[in-house]
């Protein structure tokens, strides 16, 4: 009993930092316009996939575990966060390998791919809807593992085959400067000076990406053990450390953005510059109100439980 209270009160722990995180990053998205930019907004769509785990997953696993919304709820928000992965790496690839087109090719493309990245998700969660989501049919169990393929596997390997081409181009530019007179290497050095930037930037990305995979390894592992007919190859506590690194890794990817993505970490100096400044301006006036009280006073004396995956065959991914 105290072992699942300890449980309890560790994930609704985990659960507030994960809302209060994210919301951090969308509203300094929000509220400083120098980040309104078309890959802060796929930041933010991603960051709204973590909200989903924070403010509506995980209350739903502590409330109601062995519900079968449990399975749509974990559907929608792993092939969100896969979309939206897929999403910014496209945005990554634009900037460095077509950085000429970027501003274009994103003013067309960015509201169609955040609409469609969650669309998407919706749609393939829904499909067992179908037959009744009858974990028992061959069907399901072919759309369980359809969708693992399809639908996480394949954007995995498009997500770092992007980010291998990307790094690729990076190696190529540093070498063409290396190879050039200097006089051209002059001229250049501006350009891949910004091809650099952007590749520190995917750097942020790829760590994210790899992050988004390892949380969701135990969910995927459990899903296509139990369908292939093995439950019994499921340790007993995975169920829990799944929920655990699900949590954990949408409360990394708002620490990854503050710690290496240059605008985020501006804008926090920003704001704890400014919130010193307030708090030293608020001192130095109340000390100067405490002085004219002694000096006003010396005046006046002188006048007188969990079961994340117990059902993994309606989570399904």
């Amino acid at each position: 009993m105290s072992d699942n209270l300890a449980l309890v009160i560790t994930f609704v722990i985990l659960s507030s930092l994960i809302v209060a995180a994210n919301v951090t990053v969308c509203a300094l998205v929000y509220r400083r316009k120098s980040m309104r930019t078309y890959t802060n907004g796929f930041v933010v769509s991603l960051a709204f996939s973590d909200l989903l785990i924070g403010s509506v997953l995980i209350p739903a696993e502590l409330v109601t575990p062995d519900s079968v919304v449990m399975g749509y709820l974990v559907s929608i928000t792993l092939l969100s966060g896969v979309f939206n992965l897929v999403a910014v790496t496209f945005d990554r690839y634009v900037s460095v390998l077509k950085a000429l087109q970027y501003e274009n090719i994103m003013r067309k493309y960015f509201t169609r791919m955040v609409i469609s990245s969650w669309l998407l998700a919706l749609f393939v969660s829904f499909i067992p809807l179908i037959w009744s989501t009858d974990t028992t049919m061959l069907v399901h169990k072919v759309y369980v593992l359809s969708e693992i393929g399809l639908c996480v596997l394949l954007p995995y390997a498009f997500i770092f085959i992007g980010y291998f081409k990307i790094f690729q181009q990076v190696k190529r530019s540093v070498k063409r400067e290396r190879a050039i007179t200097a006089s051209v290497r002059k001229a250049l050095h501006r350009k891949n000076k910004t091809i650099s930037s952007e590749a520190k930037l995917a750097q942020v990305f790829i760590i994210v990406a790899v992050m988004f995979v390892l949380s969701w390894l135990p969910v995927h592992y459990m899903t296509i053990v139990y369908e292939i007919g093995r439950p019994d190859l499921i340790p007993k506590d995975l169920a829990v450390i799944s929920l655990l690194t699900i949590s954990l890794g949408s409360l990394i990817n708002p620490v990854v953005y503050s710690f290496l993505k240059p605008d985020f970490r501006k804008s926090i100096r920003h704001i704890f510059r400014g919130r010193r400044g307030f708090n030293g301006n608020r001192t130095a006036a109340g000390s100067s109100t405490k002085s004219t009280t002694f000096s006003t006073k010396s005046t006046s004396s002188t006048k007188s439980r969990f079961t994340f995956g117990r059902n993994m065959d309606s989570t399904r991914v």
